[in-house]
């Protein structure tokens, strides 16, 4: 013993619980690094889809933008085209103002195509006439005096835009003073006639509000937090949300590719670049957004994220610690409980060690007892056996050579089969689930091929499953008593010596290999009226084959009957109900089929009855049975029956309950009238009756049944009670207090006063004083 207290030391490197510890310390902080690990790569890949998100959004404008610049470039087209125009242009010295006035008629049917549009201006170079759908005038007094440009001169307007040729040129936004205030505006201009590259006669000029697409971006998240802009093909800012153009000139060199993005410190700020660039016009459309406002989210599942690992990693200690003591008192346990037995030999590193010598020394010693238990048939045999069974074996191609190398011996040629279902095998063994039923098989195997002699061999199909390949000498009447004696033979052994409970279905016998299968399909039918006949039963496929029941009796009466006692809590009358229905169908010789129908129809019926339940209960209720699992699982009649039963039993007692609920909320109604009315002399059983809208036998009944007293007695307690603690004020009289507690006059108050008290009230209220 002196040997093995070192081992009871937890402060000693090599003491299992430090290893414990250890181990569960290392499995917590292996996935904690692994998650931080992936957390870093999930958040690279949520920057670049917050990044991709805004250029996304970048392009969706541009997209809309275009669309609507397509409009105004289509209205200019339409301008253009006009063989009337053409005709004033080239003209122009012959028209008349009679000619022009008709032309701006024409001009008008265009103003709805756009709501972008300001306004649009045909400029006539050589007779110096501007035209637009309102007015008539020249360059000079339009230009000088009606819009004029705050930034360009006269001439720079008349050189830059109204003359040469210009081919759907945009220029930048620029202030426009008018008579009705100030606007911003993109003007578009077009020469005509259209196409004409020399010989330019005019130009049609579009004025476009910028402020209008100015609050279509702004619609763009976190753009009022940013700034846009919008420019050609020459770097030259057509509009934007920002009045500082230095921005854009600062970023404009990293503007590389046709889009993208790209973060950059700006004003002491980070921010995200976005800029996509437009395939029709060669415009670059750039998004400048604060960083924080892009990552938002992303630091926000960041920063959670983080308080989690740490929250786990702190309680994962605690919980290790927890997990590794309590693992190491059961081998601490079994330790103290092995050198209590024996005193160990030789020296042990630690607790694990000492546990391990003494597992391979009792092995060791049992090696001899697990030899002594017989082998399992060859896997080869029982496969090929399974496959002739399910005829996926061509008989024809197999020698009797080849059939008995594989340990198989047909002496006839008549075979049938008998497929086994273990019932019951809880009385055998008490061991894990898995041992018994591998101990079961095996019992079942060994007695039947010991019965049958090599007349037979058993493999095992399922976990409660055998089948019994049995070969008869021939196809009589003496063959099939075999068969049923050696069945009742091997159900009696089974259930007497081990309590093993069995149900049998027998085949046909039929002639050659090749009929095999077909005694396998015969014997399984013939086990699916095992739900009909139940357990422990031996069935032949010669009872069931010409079986033909195709209905059962379940009529919509009985179904209204269960559902009213049902609804009512009356068990007693749905059980009654529900094993006459059960009894009445199984005397009817039901196939398999008709009996899931049945299943199913008592169940629909249970499920009518939960519309009377809350969503919760019912939910609740249907969780905790989980009847759409159990019922089909349901291999006999009498599970079948048992589970319905069990099923309108739990609704019954629910119902029963919420009856007796409300009978005391009704009763607890009742007394708390009576107590505020209790002074009121007309109070009575017809008064509280008429009050509860309820019929005065019944209300009678119903309290005498709740509390145990009738209600005239209870009026009659609830006013003494009042009175006695009226009593006691001397100033009030006797004739004063009678009406306060609800008699008319103080005699009728002093007779029930002494029925219930033995002493008048006047003698009460002097032993009070006493």
């Amino acid at each position: 013993m002196s040997k093995w207290k070192r081992l009871n030391v937890r402060g000693t490197g090599n003491n299992v619980f430090s290893k414990l510890l250890v181990s569960y310390l290392i499995v917590l902080l292996l996935p904690v690094i692994i998650g931080l690990f992936l957390f870093n790569k999930i958040e690279s890949i949520m920057v670049e889809n917050a990044n991709k998100s805004n250029t996304t959004m970048l392009m969706q404008v541009r997209d809309v933008l275009e669309n609507k610049f397509e409009e105004i470039e289509q209205l200019s087209l339409q301008i253009s085209l006009d063989e009337k125009l053409n005709r004033l242009l080239m003209n122009q010295q012959n028209v008349s103002n009679y000619d022009y006035i008709n032309y701006m008629k024409e001009l008008k049917r265009y103003n709805t195509i756009s709501t972008h549009i300001d306004d649009y201006y045909i400029y006539f170079n050589q007779s110096d006439v501007l035209l637009s759908p309102t007015m008539k005038t020249d360059s000079y007094l339009f230009l000088k005096h009606i819009k004029r440009y705050e930034n360009s001169t006269y001439e720079e307007v008349m050189n830059n835009r109204m003359t040469g040729f210009h081919l759907r040129d945009y220029f930048p936004s620029e202030k426009v003073i008018m008579s009705s205030g100030e606007e911003n505006i993109i003007t578009l201009t077009q020469s005509l006639p259209y196409g004409e590259v020399t010989d330019v006669k005019g130009v049609l000029m579009v004025h476009i509000y910028e402020q209008q697409f100015k609050e279509m971006l702004q619609q763009m998240e976190g753009l009022n937090k940013g700034a846009m802009y919008i420019a050609d093909e020459k770097d030259e800012i057509m509009m934007s949300t920002s009045e500082n153009k230095s921005i854009f000139a600062e970023i404009s060199p990293l503007l590389a590719d046709k889009e993208g993005f790209f973060t950059k410190e700006i004003d002491g700020k980070d921010m995200i670049v976005s800029y996509t660039m437009s395939e029709k016009n060669e415009w670059t459309y750039v998004s400048i957004v604060p960083t924080e406002f892009v990552l938002a989210k992303v630091n926000n599942v960041k920063s959670w994220a983080l308080s989690l690992v740490l929250i786990a990693i702190i309680i994962g200690i605690v919980v290790s610690y927890y997990l590794a003591n309590q693992n190491y008192r059961p081998i601490h346990e079994v330790v103290n409980t092995i050198i209590g037995k024996n005193t160990p030999k030789g020296t042990f590193t630690n607790e694990i060690d000492l546990i391990k010598q003494t597992i391979v020394s009792s092995m060791n010693e049992q090696s001899q007892l697990k030899r002594i238990i017989s082998q399992q048939e060859p896997v080869i045999r029982s496969n090929f056996i399974l496959r002739l069974l399910r005829g996926q074996v061509d008989v024809t191609s197999y020698l009797e050579k080849e059939i008995d190398s594989m340990g198989i011996t047909f002496k006839f040629n008549y075979f049938s089969v008998i497929t086994i279902q273990i019932d019951d095998c809880c009385q055998f063994t008490k061991e894990n689930i898995d041992t018994k039923w591998v101990l079961t098989r095996f019992i079942i195997a060994n007695l039947s091929e010991e019965l049958m002699g090599d007349n037979g061999y058993t493999i095992e199909m399922e976990r409660d499953k055998l089948i019994i390949l049995y070969n008869h000498q021939n196809n009589s009447a003496d063959e099939t008593t075999n068969q049923l004696n050696l069945t009742r033979e091997l159900m009696d052994i089974l259930e007497q010596q081990f309590g093993i409970k069995i149900s049998v279905a027998i085949s046909q016998i039929h002639f050659g290999l090749n009929k095999i299968s077909e005694c396998y399909g015969e014997s399984v039918m013939a086990l699916d009226y095992r739900i009909i006949k139940g357990p422990n039963y031996i069935i032949f496929y010669n009872d069931i084959k010409n079986n033909s029941g195709y209905d059962y009796h379940y009529p919509v009466e009985t179904e209204v009957q269960i559902l009213n006692f049902a609804k009512n809590g009356d068990y007693e009358n749905v059980e009654r109900t529900l094993d006459q229905i059960f009894s009445n169908n199984v005397q009817k010789e039901m196939t398999p089929e008709i009996s899931k129908c049945l299943s199913y129809d008592l169940l629909s019926t249970w499920v009518k009855l939960l519309s009377s339940l809350s969503g919760e209960e019912k939910k609740r209720v249907i969780e905790q049975h989980n009847p759409f699992k159990t019922v089909p699982e349901c291999s006999t009649v009498q599970e079948l029956q048992k589970e319905i039963k069990s099923l309108y039993y739990d609704y019954c007692l629910k119902m029963e309950a919420k009856q007796s609920t409300q009978g005391e909320r009704l009763y607890q109604e009742i007394v708390d009238f009576i107590e505020d009315n209790f002074n009121d002399n007309m109070l009575s059983l017809g008064m509280i009756a008429d009050h509860f809208g309820m019929n005065s036998s019944y209300l009678s009944s119903f309290f005498k049944k709740q509390g145990g007293i009738a209600i005239s007695e209870f009026i009659m307690k609830v006013r003494i009670e009042e009175s006695k603690k009226l009593l006691p004020n001397r100033r009030l009289t006797i004739s004063e207090i009678a009406p306060q507690v609800g008699y008319a006059n103080s005699v009728g108050l002093i007779r029930v006063f002494k029925k219930v008290e033995g002493v008048t009230p006047g003698q009460y209220r002097e032993s009070m004083q006493a």
